[in-house]
């Protein structure tokens, strides 16, 4: 059988999510990893949909499918499989046109301990230290299969047990705390700088407008000073995690694995 790769992503109008798989596809080719192939679940083109057909049309009859998302959830089990006509789960045969495609999945980047060291390259990044302020930031998610809160909330905790001392977690949308409850929070601790960690895969919509406006600091900034109860209190607004090297490592494990190397 004629093996294949196929990195997904969740798709993006504004943000950098395809420069980010772009630039991990390179290296992952740079690595003599051949027929690896991009989809996006919506919006960024090509879907899923397409790319399966154009690997069966390149002879691929055994693909990995491989989440670049920070969480598994419906996605992950349910809408991606299906839209590569497997079952839940991710892991059957297809057939695309006219050829059976065997296709498996493998996880997302979840509870792995990468997520967390990228977080503490942040801090450091930050110039912010254990007796600062640290907001852990997830998307929030209205699905209950999703891992999503016990993976933000699993990090912050991490970060407690090796010394921060002012350390929250909050959701964009769908899960509490909120935002702007976690800030007040960490303000009333006393803190007068807070590094805030985006554990998102790209810069888009959500993090560059949606998350700054309910910190306080402007649109696509890095931070500033935000006004807390009549006090000064300096925001350094950090990154995702991008297309960090751990993460391709995961990925180019899953794949050596799935090639039998």
């Amino acid at each position: 059988m004629t093996k294949g790769v196929l990195l997904i992503g969740y798709g993006t109008r504004k943000g950098n999510l395809e420069e980010i798989l772009g630039r991990q596809l390179a290296r992952l080719e740079a690595r003599g990893r051949d027929r690896v192939y991009l989809a996006y679940f919506r919006v960024s083109e090509p879907s899923i949909g397409d790319a399966l057909r154009r690997m069966a049309a390149d002879g691929v009859d055994e693909v990995l499918a491989v989440p670049y998302y920070i969480a598994e959830g419906r996605l992950t089990y349910e809408l991606i499989p299906g839209k590569m006509g497997v079952p839940i789960g991710g892991n059957g045969e297809t057939v695309v046109d006219g050829r059976k495609v065997r296709v498996s999945m493998s996880p997302a980047f979840g509870m792995t301990r990468v997520l967390f060291n990228i977080l503490c390259d942040r801090i450091a990044e930050s110039g912010c230290g254990k007796d600062d302020g640290i907001l852990v930031i997830g998307h929030g998610s209205r699905d209950v299969s999703s891992s999503n809160r016990a993976i933000i909330a699993m990090n912050a905790d991490r970060l407690r047990k090796i010394g921060y001392s002012h350390v929250a977690y909050a959701f964009n949308e769908f899960d509490e705390p909120a935002i702007g409850d976690a800030v007040s929070g960490l303000v009333s601790e006393g803190v007068e700088k807070i590094a805030v960690l985006p554990l998102f895969i790209a810069m888009g919509v959500h993090l560059c407008e949606e998350v700054a406006e309910k910190i306080g600091i402007p649109p696509y900034s890095d931070g500033g000073d935000i006004d807390a109860g009549g006090r000064k209190v300096s925001v350094r607004y950090m990154r995702p995690v991008e297309d960090d090297p751990r993460l391709l490592e995961l990925i180019d494990s899953e794949i050596a694995d799935f090639y039998g190397d």
